[in-house]
């Protein structure tokens, strides 16, 4: 789990580096699946974008508990330039549904569960 958690600002109250492209681009979600079909599965919330790349909170993750490789953490904030970016929009749901880290059932948790998790360790 990641120890330190990033407050973003409500989307309402958001300052973003470039306004009609992050509109444009989240007409039909702001939540994407990245990378979709790869052996890792993890989605996120774009929290900003312009040309030159996107900013993407990462919400859930559905890691393949056999197989190694790089995972996302939930919580972690990533920046991912738009000629490497690839992701399909999909619901607030499926994005922030449960996480599937380890076999310990208590470690899988959905992003509401993180966040409070998250607050109360900063506490």
């Amino acid at each position: 789990m990641t120890k330190t958690y990033i407050k973003v600002p409500p989307v309402s109250k958001r300052e973003y580096m470039n306004d009609s492209y992050y509109h444009q681009l989240t007409s039909e979600s702001r939540f994407v699946q990245l990378y979709p079909g790869d052996t890792h599965s993890k989605w996120g919330e774009i929290i900003d974008a312009w040309a030159a790349g996107i900013k993407i909170r990462i919400t859930r993750v559905k890691n393949k508990l056999s197989t190694s490789g790089q995972t996302y953490k939930v919580g972690s904030i990533h920046f991912i330039p738009m000629e490497r970016a690839r992701f399909s929009y999909v619901t607030e749901e499926e994005a922030t549904g449960l996480s599937y880290i380890s076999y310990a059932q208590d470690e899988n948790l959905t992003w509401a569960e993180w966040q409070a998790r998250a607050n109360l360790e900063n506490m």
